[in-house]
């Protein structure tokens, strides 16, 4: 006998608005107490249009990203960014951020073709075990 069980979470993080510092290591603290917990996990973002970020968001970001890069790259299933227009899919969309983010990356116009890249990916490892 035997028994495989998986549990994967998706988090689908959508800005809007003013975003603030404290919206970011909002963000930031969930997807770190998944990867503490070992949780696999997906990870969804999008900007809506108009929407404003605290000054040092990427500097949050990026230092964050650099304590948890390892981390990161083990529990992370893959990241979709979904993009408000054309322009911002080609400068989502580029070798150096597929690089950059070392996990399987998908830029998109459309949340749901997010949705089905993320289950092919679920599907694939499934048959894959």
């Amino acid at each position: 006998m035997g028994l495989l069980l998986t549990q994967t979470t998706v988090v689908e993080a959508v800005f809007h608005d003013q975003v603030d510092a404290a919206q970011i290591r909002q963000w930031l603290d969930g997807i770190e107490r998944l990867i503490e917990g070992r949780q696999p996990f997906f990870f969804i973002s999008s900007t809506r249009e108009g929407s404003t970020f605290v000054e040092d968001y990427r500097a949050i970001q990026g230092v964050w990203y650099k304590q948890h890069k390892a981390a990161f790259r083990e529990i992370c299933q893959g990241l979709v960014r979904i993009a408000a227009d054309a322009d911002e899919q080609a400068r989502l969309d580029t070798p150096a951020l597929h690089a950059a983010w070392g996990v399987p990356y998908f830029v998109t116009l459309d949340r749901t073709h997010g949705y089905r890249w993320i289950a092919e990916l679920m599907v694939n490892h499934a048959a894959s075990v």
